[in-house]
């Protein structure tokens, strides 16, 4: 039990008064006149028993009647929030979760409309003068301004579902922070929600007692996308390529031949029948085709009632086109490089002597080869360095009669290893890194009886720098013979044979056209699939717009969103932090020319349905000032009364001092 005005305990020193009187006054004697003494003892003996108890119920009821008098002005409470109650308004910010699984319904209501009814009830437990003020998940700025209870009261109920999510503990910051701005005497914060586990998080602010009302939830089931990917990340047109689809059921009850369909441009392409058991996930593949280059729209779609707002999933990807080659050669070098590309439209090859080599046109290319040329200039190594790592793909071919000094001058500039002298001695390739995205769709794994390239001769490759190299084939000597390097946003290929039938078979064997191609198909930065809404997302551009003041736009026909941007060197930063205003396909545009799409899904965090009950709440939220609600209790408001007014017994104190003085009085006027 505390006290608001516990310095008027000081008046309890006024008991003494009545006692005083009590010893005092009681004790004057008075004369009694007898015609007959005969009874006088036992008239005597009977009126003093009955005079001291008189009395003495006299005192007690005087005495009681002062004390609550004073408790009274004390004012004593009981609280449960461990902080001393204060005379003076209140500041109330109430934040309610809108996030989609608000979306839920219990015996016909929605979760959120639950809250709603519940915020109504706590403002009513306050003044009409108290300052309220409403959070939500979108950090609204119309909301986050102090209102009077009649104008929260209008804007708890325009409150709508949205894909934003946001942890306890970014919500409880911003609470802390917006009670710095006034300067109310009671600061209480309360929490609606039901408080998914993902979003749970322990907070340490003290400034304002915190209040958590759950809303507790126990749905069957969910589906939803967790995630999708090519089997090769790299589509071309009129090409069998395998989406694959993972699905989640975070429900308890198992999932029935779900139809899941995926559409590219609108058009259905694949159909399949799934069953998920309960809090399990299964890896499902569609085969696609698509006859068309360019930017390609797509959408994986299912019916999951009642809970429908993860039932679209959307991705985005680009088919490419033609994709030019550049073979810099020696006037001597062998036409072996163009005979790989020359039987496959999607591939352009320009071959230029190393004298004759227009650097500026580097960016219009897909590889870069050095095919076989004896020395690599000062002019052409720089060049090639900036096209690298603006991220351009270089595969370097050494001569036969190699000048490896100048190679390796290149390389250095590059911190992609080297390559050192020629070594006679017979050797072949014995390991394949099936991980590397250059054998992407060549074979899954190396068949048994497999003809790998034989080697006479090689330039061995050394790395000085492990971090960016990769060995994508090695020999039985244990030395690379196709190695990789990331310089930048780009790669360097190398490879430690020409393609001469003296050195090696690899020229003639059939692993080498696959092989070359991948490296001009596959990119670092390879656009991604798709985004999550409400993320810190970042989307490279190549930088063509002239000029650093470009406006990018992303539409999806109904809403347009302008993103921060930002330009380096050749390219320029997209950064999409805020939540978009709807999920979907947004076309990235400049100056009315369109650089390409972007897939957005809701961030699927709110798809998985695991809920904290009351108990786990306590848990988290068991510190100083932090007390869990009861959801079930049916009158919410006189709750929080009872809770903000630390059940303040004041009138409880002037009822019983009014009931002792009436007491007193009865005793005087009735006992004779």
């Amino acid at each position: 039990m505390g006290f608001v005005f516990s310095w008027f305990l000081l008046a309890l020193f006024a008991l003494a008064i009545p006692i005083l009187i009590h010893l005092f006054y009681f004790r004057r004697f008075k004369k009694v006149y007898f015609s007959d003494i005969r009874f006088l003892k036992q008239i005597q003996e009977e009126k003093s028993t009955l005079e001291k108890l008189k009395k003495r119920l006299i005192l007690a009821s005087r005495l009681l009647a002062i004390f609550f008098l004073i408790l009274a002005f004390a004012q004593p409470f009981i609280g449960k929030n461990k902080q001393q109650h204060q005379q003076g308004s209140a500041a109330v910010a109430v934040y309610i979760d809108n996030s989609y699984s608000m979306g839920l319904k219990y015996a016909g209501e929605s979760a959120l409309a639950i809250a709603q009814q519940k915020a109504k009830e706590i403002a009513q437990a306050f003044q009409t003068d108290d300052k309220f003020i409403l959070l939500t998940n979108d950090f609204d700025g119309t909301h986050q301004h102090w209102m009077q209870q009649q104008d929260f009261l209008d804007a708890v109920d325009k409150i709508t579902l949205s894909s934003a999510t946001r942890k306890i503990d970014a919500i409880s910051k911003k609470q802390s922070a917006l009670f710095q701005t006034i300067g109310a005497k009671n600061k209480l914060g309360f929490f609606i929600s039901d408080f998914q586990k993902n979003t749970l998080a322990k907070s340490e602010d003290t400034n304002f007692i915190a209040h958590f009302l759950p809303i507790l939830s126990n749905p069957k089931k969910n589906i939803f996308v967790d995630s999708c990917w090519f089997e090769q990340p790299v589509f071309t047109k009129n090409t069998n390529n395998k989406l694959l689809v993972r699905l989640k059921n975070s429900g308890n009850a198992t999932a029935e031949k779900v139809r899941v369909s995926v559409k590219i441009n609108d058009v259905v392409k694949a159909i399949d029948d799934v069953t998920i058991q309960a809090q399990s996930a299964v890896i499902d593949s569609f085969t696609i085709s698509i006859a068309q280059a360019g930017w390609q729209r797509g959408e994986i779609s299912f019916n999951d009632y009642p809970i429908t707002f993860d039932d679209q999933f959307y991705f985005a990807f680009n088919i490419l086109g033609q994709e030019k080659i550049l073979s810099i050669d020696d006037a001597e070098t062998p036409n072996n490089i163009a005979s790989i590309f020359s039987n496959d439209a999607h591939f352009v090859l320009d071959k230029n002597n190393k004298g004759q080599v227009d650097y500026s046109a580097f960016s219009n290319y897909a590889l870069i080869v050095i095919n076989q040329v004896q020395e690599i200039s000062s002019g052409l190594s720089a060049s090639l360095k900036t096209y690298i790592e603006n991220g351009g793909n270089v595969l370097l071919i050494p001569a036969s009669q190699a000048n490896i000094t100048s190679y390796n001058t290149f390389l250095s500039n590059c911190q992609a290893g080297n390559f050192g002298e020629l070594k006679t001695q017979t050797n072949e390739v014995t390991q394949l890194n099936l991980n590397e995205d250059v054998f992407k769709g060549v074979f899954s794994q190396v068949p048994k009886n497999v003809a790998l390239p034989k080697i006479s001769k090689f330039y061995p490759i050394s790395s000085s720098n492990q971090a960016n190299a990769r060995t994508i084939m090695s020999t039985n000597l244990g030395s690379p013979f196709v190695a990789k390097y990331l310089v930048g946003k780009g790669y360097i290929y190398l490879l430690s044979v020409p393609l001469n039938s003296e050195f090696s078979n690899f020229q003639s064997n059939a692993i080498i056209v696959p092989l070359v191609y991948n490296m001009a198909v596959y990119k670092k930065n390879y656009p991604a699939l798709y985004y999550y809404m409400g993320r810190d997302n970042l989307i490279e551009l190549n930088n063509t717009t002239s000029g650093n003041e470009s406006i990018y736009k992303l539409t999806n026909g109904k809403y347009e969103f302008i993103p921060e941007n930002r330009s380096i060197g050749t390219s320029t930063l997209l950064r999409i932090n805020t939540t978009l205003p709807a999920d979907g396909i947004y076309a990235i545009s400049s100056q009315n020319k369109t650089f390409g799409l972007a897939a957005f899904n809701f961030d699927r965090t709110e798809s998985v349905l695991d809920f904290a009950s009351k108990e786990t709440l306590k848990k988290y939220y068991s510190g100083k000032n932090q007390l869990v609600l009861d959801n079930t209790q049916a009158n919410l408001a006189a709750e929080v009364k009872q809770i903000k007014d630390d059940i303040l017994l004041w009138k409880v104190c002037v009822i019983l001092s009014l009931l002792f003085l009436l007491i007193e009085i009865l005793l005087i006027r009735f006992w004779k």
